[in-house]
Protein backbone atom coordinates (compact mmCIF):
# COMPACT_ATOMS: atom_id res chain seq x y z
CA UNK A 1 0.00 0.00 0.00
CA UNK A 2 3.05 2.33 0.18
CA UNK A 3 2.78 3.15 -3.64
CA UNK A 4 -1.22 5.04 -2.55
CA UNK A 5 0.48 6.58 0.51
CA UNK A 6 -0.53 10.59 0.50
CA UNK A 7 -2.80 9.26 -2.55
CA UNK A 8 -6.49 10.76 -3.02
CA UNK A 9 -9.52 8.35 -2.61
CA UNK A 10 -13.10 9.00 -3.35
CA UNK A 11 -15.08 6.74 -1.28
CA UNK A 12 -18.87 6.47 -1.54
CA UNK A 13 -21.78 5.36 0.95
CA UNK A 14 -18.94 6.08 3.64
CA UNK A 15 -21.13 7.07 6.04
CA UNK A 16 -21.73 3.40 7.33
CA UNK A 17 -21.02 -0.36 6.78
CA UNK A 18 -18.66 -1.62 4.11
CA UNK A 19 -17.94 2.50 2.73
CA UNK A 20 -17.05 3.61 6.40
CA UNK A 21 -15.19 0.28 7.00
CA UNK A 22 -13.05 0.89 3.49
CA UNK A 23 -12.58 4.58 4.21
CA UNK A 24 -11.17 3.94 7.56
CA UNK A 25 -9.07 1.50 6.42
CA UNK A 26 -7.53 3.59 3.51
CA UNK A 27 -6.73 6.44 6.21
CA UNK A 28 -4.50 4.34 7.97
CA UNK A 29 -2.90 3.76 5.07
CA UNK A 30 -1.75 7.12 4.27
CA UNK A 31 -4.37 7.79 1.80
CA UNK A 32 -6.33 11.28 1.39
CA UNK A 33 -10.00 9.87 1.81
CA UNK A 34 -13.03 12.40 0.63
CA UNK A 35 -15.46 10.31 2.36
CA UNK A 36 -19.18 11.09 0.49
CA UNK A 37 -22.44 10.46 1.73
CA UNK A 38 -25.68 12.30 2.20
CA UNK A 39 -25.84 11.80 5.91
CA UNK A 40 -22.72 14.50 7.06
CA UNK A 41 -22.46 14.18 10.93
CA UNK A 42 -22.01 10.20 10.63
CA UNK A 43 -18.70 11.50 7.70
CA UNK A 44 -17.94 14.18 10.77
CA UNK A 45 -18.01 11.25 13.81
CA UNK A 46 -15.97 8.79 11.06
CA UNK A 47 -13.34 11.83 11.06
CA UNK A 48 -13.23 11.98 14.47
CA UNK A 49 -12.68 8.31 14.68
CA UNK A 50 -9.46 7.94 12.18
CA UNK A 51 -8.02 12.07 14.20
CA UNK A 52 -4.35 11.08 14.29
CA UNK A 53 -4.21 8.40 11.68
CA UNK A 54 -1.42 8.64 9.13
CA UNK A 55 -3.88 9.80 6.34
CA UNK A 56 -6.60 12.13 6.17
CA UNK A 57 -10.26 12.08 5.73
CA UNK A 58 -12.01 14.84 4.45
CA UNK A 59 -16.12 14.38 4.73
CA UNK A 60 -18.08 15.40 1.51
CA UNK A 61 -21.76 15.35 1.99
CA UNK A 62 -23.30 14.68 -1.91
CA UNK A 63 -26.56 12.63 -3.25
CA UNK A 64 -24.62 11.26 -5.72
CA UNK A 65 -27.49 10.58 -7.47
CA UNK A 66 -27.57 14.10 -8.11
CA UNK A 67 -25.53 14.13 -11.63
CA UNK A 68 -24.98 18.15 -11.43
CA UNK A 69 -23.73 17.40 -7.72
CA UNK A 70 -21.23 15.09 -8.75
CA UNK A 71 -19.83 17.21 -11.05
CA UNK A 72 -19.40 19.58 -9.02
CA UNK A 73 -17.37 17.57 -6.64
CA UNK A 74 -15.30 16.28 -8.94
CA UNK A 75 -14.36 19.96 -10.39
CA UNK A 76 -13.77 20.50 -6.38
CA UNK A 77 -11.34 17.62 -5.90
CA UNK A 78 -9.48 18.63 -9.99
CA UNK A 79 -8.64 22.39 -8.10
CA UNK A 80 -7.82 21.41 -4.22
CA UNK A 81 -6.32 17.92 -5.14
CA UNK A 82 -5.62 17.16 -8.61
CA UNK A 83 -5.98 13.56 -9.56
CA UNK A 84 -8.05 10.87 -8.10
CA UNK A 85 -6.09 7.80 -7.67
CA UNK A 86 -8.67 5.54 -6.29
CA UNK A 87 -12.51 5.35 -6.10
CA UNK A 88 -14.50 3.08 -4.24
CA UNK A 89 -18.05 3.02 -5.51
CA UNK A 90 -19.87 1.16 -2.45
CA UNK A 91 -22.84 3.21 -2.24
CA UNK A 92 -26.24 1.41 -2.70
CA UNK A 93 -29.43 0.56 -1.71
CA UNK A 94 -31.96 -2.81 -1.72
CA UNK A 95 -35.23 -2.52 -1.41
CA UNK A 96 -37.52 -5.75 -1.36
CA UNK A 97 -40.77 -6.59 -2.78
CA UNK A 98 -42.96 -8.80 -5.07
CA UNK A 99 -41.39 -7.24 -8.65
CA UNK A 100 -45.13 -7.05 -9.55
CA UNK A 101 -45.87 -4.99 -6.95
CA UNK A 102 -42.77 -3.01 -6.68
CA UNK A 103 -43.21 0.93 -7.03
CA UNK A 104 -41.77 3.11 -9.83
CA UNK A 105 -39.65 5.09 -8.05
CA UNK A 106 -38.55 2.15 -5.98
CA UNK A 107 -37.29 0.62 -9.59
CA UNK A 108 -35.68 3.77 -10.64
CA UNK A 109 -34.21 4.90 -6.51
CA UNK A 110 -32.25 0.91 -6.94
CA UNK A 111 -31.20 1.55 -10.90
CA UNK A 112 -29.78 5.25 -10.23
CA UNK A 113 -27.70 4.79 -6.85
CA UNK A 114 -26.14 1.29 -7.70
CA UNK A 115 -25.62 1.35 -11.83
CA UNK A 116 -26.51 4.58 -12.98
CA UNK A 117 -24.43 6.99 -9.84
CA UNK A 118 -21.86 4.21 -10.14
CA UNK A 119 -21.28 4.88 -13.82
CA UNK A 120 -20.63 8.60 -13.65
CA UNK A 121 -18.28 8.25 -11.00
CA UNK A 122 -16.84 5.35 -12.33
CA UNK A 123 -16.24 8.07 -15.34
CA UNK A 124 -15.59 11.47 -13.63
CA UNK A 125 -12.19 9.54 -11.98
CA UNK A 126 -11.70 7.58 -15.23
CA UNK A 127 -11.22 11.26 -16.56
CA UNK A 128 -9.24 12.06 -13.45
CA UNK A 129 -6.89 9.35 -13.73
CA UNK A 130 -6.15 10.08 -17.16
CA UNK A 131 -5.85 13.39 -17.98
CA UNK A 132 -3.05 13.28 -14.35
CA UNK A 133 -1.44 10.02 -15.99
CA UNK A 134 -2.36 8.04 -12.77
CA UNK A 135 -2.23 4.39 -12.65
CA UNK A 136 -5.55 4.93 -10.62
CA UNK A 137 -7.54 1.47 -9.24
CA UNK A 138 -11.62 1.75 -9.46
CA UNK A 139 -13.33 -0.86 -6.92
CA UNK A 140 -16.67 -1.68 -7.32
CA UNK A 141 -18.52 -3.44 -4.09
CA UNK A 142 -21.01 -5.45 -6.00
CA UNK A 143 -22.63 -9.00 -3.95
CA UNK A 144 -22.49 -12.72 -3.98
CA UNK A 145 -26.13 -12.23 -5.68
CA UNK A 146 -23.89 -10.87 -8.95
CA UNK A 147 -22.25 -14.27 -8.81
CA UNK A 148 -24.94 -17.12 -8.46
CA UNK A 149 -28.13 -18.28 -10.31
CA UNK A 150 -30.25 -19.12 -7.18
CA UNK A 151 -32.98 -16.83 -7.18
CA UNK A 152 -33.40 -14.00 -4.41
CA UNK A 153 -37.42 -13.93 -4.72
CA UNK A 154 -38.24 -10.00 -3.96
CA UNK A 155 -34.76 -8.87 -4.16
CA UNK A 156 -35.12 -8.79 -8.30
CA UNK A 157 -34.06 -4.88 -8.90
CA UNK A 158 -31.19 -5.71 -6.20
CA UNK A 159 -30.30 -8.90 -7.96
CA UNK A 160 -29.99 -7.54 -11.40
CA UNK A 161 -28.27 -3.88 -10.31
CA UNK A 162 -25.73 -5.84 -8.63
CA UNK A 163 -25.29 -8.00 -12.27
CA UNK A 164 -24.99 -4.57 -14.02
CA UNK A 165 -22.14 -3.56 -11.74
CA UNK A 166 -20.09 -6.78 -12.93
CA UNK A 167 -21.11 -6.22 -16.47
CA UNK A 168 -19.67 -2.12 -16.15
CA UNK A 169 -16.35 -3.96 -14.40
CA UNK A 170 -15.90 -6.37 -17.25
CA UNK A 171 -16.14 -3.48 -19.90
CA UNK A 172 -13.72 -1.06 -18.26
CA UNK A 173 -11.34 -3.71 -17.77
CA UNK A 174 -11.16 -4.67 -21.65
CA UNK A 175 -11.79 -0.68 -22.49
CA UNK A 176 -8.94 -0.15 -20.72
CA UNK A 177 -6.64 -2.48 -21.96
CA UNK A 178 -7.32 -1.62 -25.54
CA UNK A 179 -6.31 2.36 -24.26
CA UNK A 180 -3.11 0.13 -22.60
CA UNK A 181 -3.96 1.90 -19.73
CA UNK A 182 -2.47 0.61 -16.71
CA UNK A 183 -5.80 1.58 -14.40
CA UNK A 184 -6.99 -1.09 -12.70
CA UNK A 185 -10.32 -2.30 -12.10
CA UNK A 186 -11.74 -4.68 -9.58
CA UNK A 187 -15.70 -6.44 -8.49
CA UNK A 188 -15.61 -7.62 -4.96
CA UNK A 189 -19.08 -8.99 -4.19
CA UNK A 190 -19.39 -9.93 -0.79
CA UNK A 191 -21.52 -12.56 1.08
CA UNK A 192 -24.21 -11.29 3.58
CA UNK A 193 -22.67 -8.58 6.07
CA UNK A 194 -23.30 -6.93 9.05
CA UNK A 195 -24.38 -3.48 7.83
CA UNK A 196 -27.39 -0.78 8.55
CA UNK A 197 -28.73 -2.98 5.56
CA UNK A 198 -29.33 -6.17 7.60
CA UNK A 199 -29.74 -4.77 11.06
CA UNK A 200 -32.34 -2.62 10.35
CA UNK A 201 -34.69 -4.31 7.76
CA UNK A 202 -37.03 -7.28 8.49
CA UNK A 203 -35.54 -9.88 6.56
CA UNK A 204 -35.46 -12.98 8.23
CA UNK A 205 -32.30 -14.58 7.72
CA UNK A 206 -31.61 -17.78 9.61
CA UNK A 207 -29.95 -17.07 13.12
CA UNK A 208 -27.14 -19.12 12.68
CA UNK A 209 -26.30 -17.78 9.13
CA UNK A 210 -23.07 -16.86 8.58
CA UNK A 211 -22.21 -13.15 8.55
CA UNK A 212 -19.20 -11.19 7.59
CA UNK A 213 -17.97 -8.35 9.32
CA UNK A 214 -17.15 -4.54 7.50
CA UNK A 215 -13.97 -5.18 8.62
CA UNK A 216 -13.50 -8.87 6.32
CA UNK A 217 -14.50 -6.26 3.43
CA UNK A 218 -12.33 -3.45 4.16
CA UNK A 219 -9.42 -6.27 4.31
CA UNK A 220 -10.24 -7.11 0.61
CA UNK A 221 -10.32 -4.06 -0.92
CA UNK A 222 -6.41 -3.52 0.97
CA UNK A 223 -5.63 -6.52 -0.31
CA UNK A 224 -6.65 -5.73 -4.40
CA UNK A 225 -5.04 -2.31 -3.71
CA UNK A 226 -1.60 -3.73 -2.52
CA UNK A 227 -0.66 -5.46 -5.39
CA UNK A 228 2.62 -4.48 -7.64
CA UNK A 229 1.71 -2.45 -10.52
CA UNK A 230 1.59 -5.06 -13.05
CA UNK A 231 -0.74 -7.45 -11.00
CA UNK A 232 -4.52 -6.81 -11.34
CA UNK A 233 -7.13 -8.98 -9.20
CA UNK A 234 -10.21 -8.19 -11.19
CA UNK A 235 -12.94 -10.32 -9.20
CA UNK A 236 -12.90 -11.10 -5.68
CA UNK A 237 -15.99 -13.26 -4.44
CA UNK A 238 -15.74 -13.49 -0.20
CA UNK A 239 -18.32 -15.39 1.94
CA UNK A 240 -18.61 -16.55 5.43
CA UNK A 241 -17.18 -20.13 6.23
CA UNK A 242 -20.40 -22.04 6.22
CA UNK A 243 -22.46 -19.65 4.03
CA UNK A 244 -25.39 -21.15 2.48
CA UNK A 245 -27.00 -19.50 -0.32
CA UNK A 246 -30.15 -21.58 -0.10
CA UNK A 247 -30.67 -20.22 3.40
CA UNK A 248 -29.88 -16.76 2.14
CA UNK A 249 -32.29 -16.74 -0.55
CA UNK A 250 -34.79 -18.48 2.16
CA UNK A 251 -34.24 -15.38 4.23
CA UNK A 252 -35.18 -12.85 1.33
CA UNK A 253 -38.59 -15.39 0.02
CA UNK A 254 -39.89 -14.68 3.35
CA UNK A 255 -39.66 -10.99 2.94
CA UNK A 256 -42.19 -11.07 -0.11
CA UNK A 257 -43.73 -14.04 0.42
CA UNK A 258 -44.36 -15.12 4.43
Amino acid sequence: MERWCGGVAVVTGASSGIGRGIAAALVEHGMKVIAMARREDRLQELKNEVEGKKGELIPYKIDITNKDDVQTAFDWIEKDFGGIHVLINNAGIAKASKFSETKIEDLESVYNLNILSLSIMSTGAMQSMLKHEIDGHIINIASIAAQISTPFPGLTPYFASKRAVKGISEGLIGELAEMKSKIKVTTISPGLVLTEIITKSNQKFPNEQPILKVEDVANAAIYALSQPPNVAITELTIQPVGESIYHLSQGARKVCFP
